[in-house]
């Protein structure tokens, strides 16, 4: 023995022995051993106390008992319980010696009962005893009754019987057992007077108490088949069951609290993940359901005087609770007004109670701090303890911490969501920073700073501002270095100074402009927190640049107006008066030649002014058609057209042919025999070609001249075996009225320029193959 023994209440007359005693162990009534090994002595009733499982016990018939080390309520039950079994044997013993047939059943009993330790559950345990009654005890029809509510089911029973009922409390000698708690030796059920089998065959019987829970009956269909020592061994089977039930039950409710404690804990974690009061009052009326097994849980939040239901079980009826007065609102205001805990074991019999339903009987009401109160019912009285009490207060004291928790952060949220309602409704893209040692720190941006600028704001917060939108290249008023405040407009939040100006920032897309607003957090303080609000004004000023070029443009056409058209005009106007002064013919023949020089300048110009750079849609088109196409519509005399080559281009048809036919007249009118000047002069159709030569240009060997159309890698290409385009001219020959010649226009390559611009084609000058000039086109 150790200390473990120490203060185990045995009884009047009754000592415990350590083992380091002289006394021999033989001499004990019991020994309890905590070793499974230990050797043990002979005919004296023996428990096993340890902590190794009982299938992991070896020979375990050797032992009487089995109980698990510091279960020490079961350790007294059991030693008591072999201390009385002891006597009774000795008793028992004395008047069955004269009889070796019951002297057998009795050892053999003994014996088959050191099988019952080991069972793990009741049920298990009424199979094992049901074995014993009926290899042991011989008996034929044996049954274990469990009394539950006003009924008796069959636990167990040698015939498959298990689970019959329910079998009403009152009836025959079943009910009389549990009754009287008295044992019955029935020889005759038939002139019994309280008997009533429910099988006419059936004629004695043994009925033993099992406890307040039940009761175990032997039943024979022979009349006398049972006797005194039947019942003796009965008697003894049931208070071994009785024992070991008491055993097992008790390390079940032990380790069902451990779990229910253990679950607990664990809803109590998952308390804390709950990110709303709403569900953090579902979820806590889960818990006390499922795992303190309340009937109905309820949770009553306080709001303005009364308590307001918030959350209750699902199976509870629809109108289960309802909103009541602080002032009048029975055991759950007086709860919540004192702060203590209250358990009603009958909502009838208390004088403040004000139940929702009457069939409500047992309340147990837990404060929830100054949120509101807990309330569990059932339709039973006196259903709840001080253990379910503990546990619900547990629980409670983390649903109140979870909710302050709530509240705060709801409190941080409707503070943090108005002032990013008022940031967010900015239209214009909007930047909260703070600024230290000229650093510009993101703290948030909006939707519109993502839109407008195309950065994530994950990407952004936290980062460097300047360093992501300022930028790198020298802007037209260069942008000091990062720390000199007075030039950087979004660092003057740092002294609390405002700004409002023009501003190139870079954006996902490129540099774009913007107007600056830099607004401190707060003005005239030195906090270094503000806001920059950004202004897109890109498109406003692209605007302005193409209204500035259109003006440009209307100068010019005025300036050829003015210029261009006055020369031929005024060539006209000369001839015609000459003519009518000289009657001379020829006259008539310069003027009309000056007339159509003024038709062809004005259609150019109205080309240029009237479709500018559009195109319509665009298409996947067979350059070699359309060019044959603009071939066939232009005036090119004998000139000769190569399209040698299958090259499909993406364009809009009719503004491809415009462009390959002025450059058609342009190769034809400045390749042609006799022709040593550009001049570009168009002769039919309305629209002229011009390239620039030299006054002192080669002149042509007098062949028709020959063009070509091909491809090149990503565009195509034009290009004739004319005299060519010097090096130096190259880069003015799409000039607007840019000619040489004495007799051109100059508008034809403007239009091949603008027709390519509106494509998003480059367009280059350089020399064919063959010595003349070559224009290629490239996406």
């Amino acid at each position: 023995m150790d200390d473990d023994f120490d203060d185990i209440a045995l009884g009047d007359g009754v000592t415990v022995a350590s083992a380091s005693d002289e006394n021999d162990p033989s001499d004990a009534a019991c020994v309890v051993v905590t070793d499974p090994d230990a050797e043990i002595p002979r005919d004296v009733p023996t428990i096993l106390y340890t902590e190794v499982s009982p299938e992991a016990v070896e020979r375990p018939a050797r032992f009487d008992a089995y109980v698990s080390r510091g279960d020490r309520s079961g350790l007294e039950s059991q030693v008591r319980w072999v201390l009385a079994s002891t006597a009774d044997r000795d008793a028992e013993e004395v008047a069955l010696a004269r009889n070796d047939a019951e002297w057998d059943r009795l050892k053999r009993l003994y014996e088959g009962t050191t099988d019952l330790i080991t069972a793990g559950t009741v049920d298990e345990l009424y199979e094992r005893a049901i074995g014993l009654t009926e290899h042991i005890l011989e008996f034929d029809n044996t049954s274990f009754f469990v009394h539950d509510g006003d009924s008796f089911y069959v636990a167990a029973n040698n015939d498959d019987m298990a689970g019959t009922g329910p079998i009403p409390s009152d009836t025959g000698l079943l009910g009389e057992t549990h009754r009287t708690k008295r044992s019955f030796l029935v020889d005759d059920v038939r002139d019994h007077p309280v008997a009533d089998p429910d099988d006419p065959a059936y004629r004695s019987a043994v009925s033993v108490p099992l406890g307040d829970d039940g009761v175990f009956q032997a039943i024979s269909n022979e009349v006398g088949a049972y006797d005194e020592t039947d019942l003796t061994l009965a008697e003894l089977l049931v208070s071994y069951v009785s024992e070991t039930r008491s055993r097992i039950e008790s390390e079940a409710a032990v380790r069902k609290s451990r779990e229910q404690i253990e679950r607990l804990h664990r809803g109590a974690t998952e308390l804390a993940a709950a990110t709303s009061l709403d569900e953090l009052f579902e979820q806590t009326v889960e818990i006390t359901d499922d795992i303190l097994e309340f009937d109905i849980s309820y949770v009553g939040v306080v709001e303005d005087g009364y308590i307001v239901p918030a959350a209750i079980s699902s199976d509870a009826p629809a109108d289960g609770a309802e909103r009541v007065p602080l002032d009048d609102g029975g055991i759950a205001a007086e709860v919540y007004l004192s702060g203590n805990t209250d358990i009603t074991d009958d909502v009838r019999n208390h004088p403040e109670a004000r139940p929702v339903k009457r069939m409500y009987r047992a309340v147990l009401s837990v404060p929830i701090g100054d949120l509101g109160v807990f309330q569990a019912t059932t339709f039973t009285p006196g259903a709840f303890d001080e253990r379910d009490a503990e546990l619900a207060e547990l629980l409670m004291a983390h649903v109140a911490v979870t909710a302050e928790r709530i509240r705060a952060e709801s409190r941080l949220r409707e503070e943090r969501d108005r002032s990013t309602a008022l940031f967010e409704h900015v239209s214009d893209a909007a930047v909260a920073y703070d600024v230290e040692a000229g650093a510009v720190t993101v703290r948030d941006v909006n939707r519109a700073f993502q839109s407008a600028f195309g950065y994530d704001a994950d990407d952004v917060v936290g980062s460097d501002l300047l360093g992501r939108i300022v930028p790198p290249e020298p802007d037209p008023d260069p942008v000091p270095e990062p720390g000199a405040d007075e030039t950087i407009p979004e660092l003057l939040v740092a002294t609390g100074e405002s700004y409002r100006g023009e501003v190139r920032r870079r954006t996902d897309g490129g540099v774009r402009e913007f107007i600056l607003n830099v607004v401190p957090l707060s003005p005239g303080e030195e906090r270094g927190a503000g806001y920059a609000i950004y202004t897109d004004i890109t498109e406003r000023k692209t605007r302005e640049s193409e209204l500035e070029r259109q003006n440009e443009r209307l100068e010019e056409f005025a300036n050829i107006v003015s210029h261009d058209l006055r020369n031929p005009l005024s060539v006209a106007r000369g001839n015609l008066e000459l003519a009518r002064e000289t009657g001379d013919e020829v006259r008539f023949d310069t003027a009309e030649r000056a007339l159509e020089q003024m038709e062809e300048l004005i259609d150019d110009l109205l080309s240029l002014a009237r479709r500018g750079q559009l195109v319509d849609e665009t298409e996947r088109v067979d350059l070699g058609a359309v060019a044959r196409q603009a071939w066939a519509t232009t005036d090119t005399g004998d000139a000769e057209l190569v399209t040698s080559q299958s090259v499909v281009v993406d364009a809009d048809e009719d503004r491809l042919a415009e462009l390959l036919s002025n450059l058609f007249r342009n190769a034809v009118e400045h390749g042609s025999t006799g022709n040593q000047t550009a001049s570009g002069d168009a002769v039919e159709h309305g629209s002229t070609g011009s390239r620039d030569t030299p006054d002192d240009a080669v002149e042509h060997d007098g062949r028709d001249v020959r063009v070509e159309v091909g491809g090149v890698d990503g565009g195509f290409y034009v290009e004739d075996d004319g005299p060519g385009i010097e090096p130096e001219r190259r880069d003015e020959v799409f000039e607007p009225g840019e000619t040489t010649g004495e007799d051109g226009i100059g508008y034809g390559l403007a239009i091949v320029q603008s027709i390519a611009e509106a494509h998003g084609w480059s367009a280059i000058v350089t020399s064919g193959t063959a010595g003349g000039a070559r224009f290629e086109f490239r996406a």
